[in-house]
């Protein structure tokens, strides 16, 4: 009786081609180089100054300070809430 072969499990694996990685590469730097592009253009139009009511006080701030805080405020409130819920579901299970 004849004895089964260990596979080799490595070559069941799918790796892209060295050419696929590269497109994907220069792709992904494409698209970092609009999206900074387009910051860019957006930063240099928003740079009027607007009143802003603070907590404590009322000043002339750059537009673009403003909506660079609002987005700062905006992605560390979605960590904390993500945070959050991950503690949430640990402690559940």
């Amino acid at each position: 009786m004849a004895t089964p072969q260990p596979t080799d499990r490595s070559t069941d694996v799918v790796r892209p081609s060295r050419t696929e990685v590269d497109r994907r590469h220069q792709r992904r730097l494409i698209a970092a180089g609009v999206i900074g592009a387009i910051v860019v253009v957006f930063a240099v139009i928003n740079l009027n100054d607007v009143k802003v009511h603070w907590l404590i006080a009322t000043g002339q701030t750059p537009l673009i300070v403003v909506i660079v805080l609002a987005f700062l405020l905006g992605i560390a409130a979605d960590r904390l809430l993500l945070a959050r819920a991950k503690r949430k579901r640990g402690a559940d299970s």
